[in-house]
């Protein structure tokens, strides 16, 4: 583990994208995204932080292993939890542990369904349906909404606990994308075959955090937030000024610096002899793509104390070279802290932008050896 290499998570600013986010939904209620760790913030931190601080009694997983981690840690906690992809529910031991636990699966394909409808031990539990809109991964397809319905009323099912789907292109604009456009309509059709059927719809979602940034799919009773929550925008460059989102991240992730020496326009640097491309000064800083500091983020820009610096030559397992220029040599000092994202989402959609990646990634390549640390 490092010491001084770490990922600052502050949960007062994760209460300001709480409050900024009502600011846009006042009416939804939160489906709260948590999977992969908390898009590997650390899940039981934020979590324990959102029911207790926040109010926040509904959040999704992506697998059954997830969402029974949060039941065995936060046992003190009341809360709801939804196991979104990874569902599992044909094997026996993970039945038993959705009827035994208080977790819900979501039922994204026919023979889930037709279990669930099936047996006699699920009869009272509560049935979350998602239907494929136009996304084409999970989900039933919504040209089969009548057979759904009609198989509902066959086992006597009078109501649907949550109804919802997935937009494949919530990064674009809401308004003018024919996808969205498009799956927003057939989720509509949706709503309204239960309607006219009599199925209750207690719950419905559409808006992912895309789709929440540019206010849209507030019709439904909740919302379900991911990456907004964590600080950046989910929506890519020339499309960012739709966004109402003017959230902050929660996490900075700050290491420091190990040597400082002068560098020639030429000299080689690093593994692979990587010449470098102007005379200044090198900065090596203690992360390294076995902290998840990725090999991706060479030349990518950071900032230090004002001054610019570019990842030059190969990052190193446990290390990686910064080049600044000449004029940053009193700025540049050895065991100086160096961040190389902060609460400003600027700074982490900077290195996402520069590096061909998305800030999703950024956060959950850091590694075990990085401590997070909660303020």
């Amino acid at each position: 583990m490092r010491f001084r290499s770490r990922m600052l998570v502050d949960l007062g600013v994760l209460a300001d994208n709480y409050k900024k986010l009502k600011e846009i939904c006042p009416n939804n209620e939160v489906l709260f995204m948590v999977k992969a760790d908390a898009y590997g913030h650390g899940v039981l931190p934020i979590v324990r932080f959102a029911v207790v601080e926040l109010g926040i009694k509904e959040f999704g997983c992506a697998t059954l292993g997830e969402a029974l981690n949060l039941r065995d840690e936060l046992f003190d906690l009341e809360f709801e939890v939804y196991v979104f992809s990874d569902v599992q529910l044909g094997l026996k031991e993970c039945s038993e542990i959705y009827l035994n636990r208080r977790i819900i699966p979501v039922l994204s394909n026919m023979d889930d369904l037709r279990y669930v409808l099936d047996n006699q031990d699920f009869q009272n539990f509560p049935l979350c349906l998602k239907f494929n809109t136009g996304m084409n991964r999970l989900g039933i397809h919504h040209e089969r909404t009548e057979e759904v319905i009609d198989l509902l009323k066959r086992k006597g099912r009078k109501s649907v606990y949550h109804l919802l789907s997935h937009l494949s292109s919530a990064s674009l604009s809401m308004e003018k994308n024919k996808r969205n456009i498009f799956q927003r309509e057939k989720f509509n059709e949706i709503k309204k075959a239960f309607s006219d059927a009599n199925i209750e719809l207690e719950r419905t979602s559409l808006s992912n955090s895309g789709t929440i940034e540019q206010g849209f799919g507030l019709d439904n009773t909740h919302v379900r937030p991911g990456l907004m929550m964590y600080g950046p925008t989910s929506l890519i460059g020339p499309y960012r000024h739709l966004s109402k989102w003017t959230g902050r991240n929660i996490s900075s992730l700050e290491t420091y610096i190990i040597k400082v020496f002068p560098v020639e326009k030429g000299q080689p640097i690093g593994y692979g002899a990587t010449p470098v491309s102007k005379d200044g000064l090198c900065a090596i800083i203690a992360l390294g793509y076995g902290d998840g500091f990725s090999t991706r983020y060479m030349g990518a820009t950071l900032e230090h104390k004002g001054h610019e610096g570019k990842v030059t030559g190969r990052v190193n397992m446990d290390m990686a070279q910064i080049v600044f220029d000449k004029d940053a040599y009193d700025q540049l000092k050895v065991d100086d802290k160096f961040v190389i994202w902060s609460n400003d989402p600027k700074s982490i959609m900077r290195l996402s932008d520069e590096t061909g990646t998305i800030p999703y990634e950024i956060f959950l390549h850091l590694t075990a050896r990085v401590p997070r640390v909660y303020v």
